[in-house]
């Protein structure tokens, strides 16, 4: 049995209507009755629906949220956060306001915008938290920001791409729940979902050989090359689709059951001091 399952959330156990349906819900429930443990690895922050859902998946296991800037316990601990530097996010506040996107700003508790937009209400909305509308050059000054992220129609993230500063990690991803949209996740430079997995697979003394990662979207590819065995939806990006080959059924068709039926049967041999 695979010790340890990473899960993304938006597109490989979040459907188009905002939820995890049951049949994977029922999966889960088996595999952790056996002993699997499973972390929630996604760019939305550590409240709202992505704290509901890491509960469900382990109350006491830490997950991965913010792109790999904030390890935490659905209990609000924090294992590790990783924060922006003021200038980058002074600098990127500027370049948004330039070309008039939508920026929003999170805090390991809160999220911030500029200004409410039809866009940005309803990203809120999918992700279950209230944007609270403040300066964000003030934000950027008396705030710790972990994630900065761009929301926009797709077709159009390239050019703000181009607006980053230099040193940051910057990655795309999409939602069934918005059509359409991009989301340009914007970190510290060497933090993503990767160096995240890396992280929790060491806290938990687990080779990454021995950890299996499920994920659909751009972002998720560095998560994906590192752990030993990767698996992706089949209506990941086409990106994604290009660069492995384990292929799943798609969110919709509960295709993240077929991995945790592999999970189960596969086999890797445990150090003597594995997790607890």
């Amino acid at each position: 049995m695979i010790p340890l399952v990473v899960l993304h959330l938006d597109g490989t156990i979040v459907g188009a209507d905002g939820q995890v349906k049951q049949c994977v819900w029922d999966a889960v429930d088996r595999a952790r009755a056996a002993g699997m443990k499973f972390a929630a690895c996604t760019g939305r922050p550590a409240f709202g629906v992505a704290q509901k859902i890491a509960t469900r998946l382990g109350p006491d296991n830490a997950h991965i949220f913010q792109s790999g800037a904030q390890i935490a316990y659905p209990d609000g601990r924090t294992l590790r956060v990783t924060a922006l530097k003021e200038e980058a996010v002074h600098r990127l506040v500027a370049s948004s306001r330039k070309v008039r996107a939508v920026l929003e700003l999170y805090t390991p508790s809160n999220l911030f915008v500029e200004r409410k937009t039809d866009l940005s209400e309803k990203h809120a909305k999918l992700i279950g938290v209230t944007a609270i509308v403040r300066d964000l050059e003030e934000v950027a000054s008396e705030e710790p920001v972990i994630r900065a992220q761009w929301v926009m129609r797709q077709g159009v993230e390239e050019a703000v791409i181009a607006q980053a500063p230099e040193g940051l990690t910057v990655a795309t991803a999409t939602s069934p729940g918005l059509p359409g949209i991009a989301f340009v996740n914007i970190t510290r430079g060497e933090t993503s979902k990767a160096s995240a997995v890396s992280y929790l697979a060491d806290h938990l003394r687990l080779p990454l050989a021995h950890v299996m990662a499920v994920g659909d979207s751009d972002n998720d590819i560095p998560m994906l090359e590192v752990v030993g065995h990767p698996r992706v939806m089949a209506d990941s990006s086409a990106t994604v689709l290009a660069r492995f080959d384990k292929v799943l059924p798609g969110v919709e068709a509960c295709g993240v059951v077929t991995a945790i039926e592999q999970a189960m049967k596969l086999r890797a041999a445990l150090p003597e001091s594995g997790p607890s």
